[in-house]
């Protein structure tokens, strides 16, 4: 049996690809880890963006009325 941590907001049936990220990111060629590391920063910049344009929930409680 593997021994497991578990990590808060992580789904079991993502443990998979968090593996593989860091097989890649400890890959020997020195390139696979840039790559990976420049794929990471694009991702995350497309999500911001994506999460700004996403309509975010009423605060009423900060309205002036």
């Amino acid at each position: 049996m593997p021994n497991t941590v578990p990590l808060i907001g992580v789904e079991a049936q993502e443990l998979y690809w968090l593996r593989m990220l860091v097989s890649l990111l400890r890959h020997p060629d020195p390139s696979v880890p840039e790559l990976i590391r420049q794929a990471l920063l694009y991702l995350t910049e497309a999500a911001r963006k994506e999460n700004r344009r996403s309509p975010q929930p009423c605060d009423r409680t900060r309205q002036a009325y």
